[in-house]
């Protein structure tokens, strides 16, 4: 069951107000290396048509110029930021879950970080779907409600995982599958991303961090 938080926004006007708040304190942002691990994962040809849904500040589409990058966010301050970072992408103020682009555009989608903060996840992935092509993949990073960060949270202080921003879900391993995979894509394997602690690769791979998910439209099979 994927487990949810939501503290205030309702709408996505709402959502974009938030995040312009949030990202005018910071942009959010992973490690350099973890774009620069991504963008070889992607594995696409030069020129390759990708969409990074949920693009914050640019920093995957900076690692991956050699593809015709697009970018959608829902924050203006966030994409303000990634002009700077990605130049030579095309830039799109709008909701993951209406994507103003045509179906089977894009050889390859990612969402980083991204989905489970959305107002309607579900939606969201079925756009990701629709807008891939049958042979393109797409790469989804997702958060465990039961890293092992988190169990020992609940055993000091009771309460569960808080990444402090205004829409939150967590789900297992399992459960981010079953949610991927009703919303139209199938998943072909899945990475557990712990932000390079390298003892981390001790534990058992579902108390990973986040998972990397790397998929293909079901209708390709």
């Amino acid at each position: 069951m994927i487990w949810e938080r939501r503290v205030g926004p309702r709408t996505a006007p709402e959502l974009r107000e938030a995040y312009n708040a949030r990202h005018a304190r910071g942009l959010l942002h992973d490690r350099d290396r973890f774009y620069r691990m991504v963008s070889r994962r992607l594995r696409a040809d030069p020129g390759a048509a990708l969409l990074d849904v949920g693009c914050g500040g640019g920093f995957l589409l900076r690692e991956a110029r050699d593809q015709k990058g697009v970018g959608v966010e829902i924050s203006d301050t966030a994409l303000w930021a990634a002009r700077k970072q990605a130049p030579s992408a095309r830039l799109v103020l709008a909701p993951g879950e209406r994507l103003p682009f045509r179906d089977r555009w894009f050889d390859r989608v990612v969402c980083l970080g991204n989905l489970e903060h959305f107002l309607d996840p579900e939606r969201g992935v079925r756009e990701i779907a629709r807008v891939l092509r049958p042979d393109g993949e797409a790469w989804l990073l997702l958060p465990n409600s039961y890293y092992s960060g988190t169990l020992w949270k609940v055993i000091r202080t009771g309460y569960g995982p808080d990444h402090h921003q205004p829409v939150e879900r967590f789900a297992t391993l399992n459960e981010w599958r079953d949610f991927l995979e009703a919303g139209g894509l199938q998943v072909l394997r899945v990475y557990p991303y712990n932000r390079f602690k390298w003892w981390k690769r001790l534990l058992p791979r579902a108390l990973a961090y986040h998972f990397l998910f790397r998929c293909r439209p079901a209708t390709a099979l």
